[in-house]
């Protein structure tokens, strides 16, 4: 293989990734437009038990997303495999959510919190994904969100850090999108 090969491959890699990262910051945010903009149109979707067209996984994260009090989404590993306009990785991820007292939800697995106490839960899976390259921008055209284990217990304020510094929020105006 040639160094412009090479190089042509460690940049898909890099574009993959920013697809994978951007799904994170717009769960964590509540970015719409940004979680949109990671699918293709055709794309499809299983997580969880969700299963079908990635547009409409969109509505069904963020009906779940927006009963929480915050989020967030980290990502580690991730394995990527490029072959032309199509590509393969695996991401494994760790998420955290704070679900408050008297939340008696049947959505995913908020049907599973304690509503008389605030809860903090802590999922880790992989997102397995199939990427494909069009009009030179890498897209998800079929995701599988795998749920590797799950762990609620009683939420703790302990070690918040308060008004230090700025403040984040789930939406566009967290500090994330000032560009000043």
């Amino acid at each position: 293989m040639n160094i412009n090969r090479n190089l042509e491959i460690a940049a898909d890699k890099i574009a993959i990734s920013e697809v994978v990262y951007k799904y994170c910051r717009a769960i964590d945010r509540l970015d719409r437009e940004l979680l949109e903009s990671v699918f293709h149109e055709d794309s499809i979707h299983h997580h969880s038990e969700y299963e079908g067209s990635s547009a409409q996984f969109c509505d069904f994260a963020f009906d779940i997303l927006s009963e929480m009090e915050n989020t967030q989404h980290l990502v580690g590993n991730i394995l990527i495999e490029v072959e032309g306009n199509f590509a393969w990785s695996e991401a494994y991820w760790t998420a955290y959510h704070r679900v408050a007292k008297g939340n008696e939800s049947k959505n995913g697995f908020l049907a599973k919190h304690d509503p008389s106490i605030d809860e903090d839960v802590f999922i880790s899976g992989r997102y397995i994904d199939k990427f494909e390259k069009r009009d030179g921008k890498w897209k998800i055209i079929k995701r599988q969100g795998v749920h590797d284990w799950v762990r609620f217990e009683p939420a703790s304020d302990k070690g918040i850090l308060g008004d230090a510094g700025p403040m984040p929020s789930r939406s566009r105006s967290d500090p994330a999108y000032q560009r000043n």
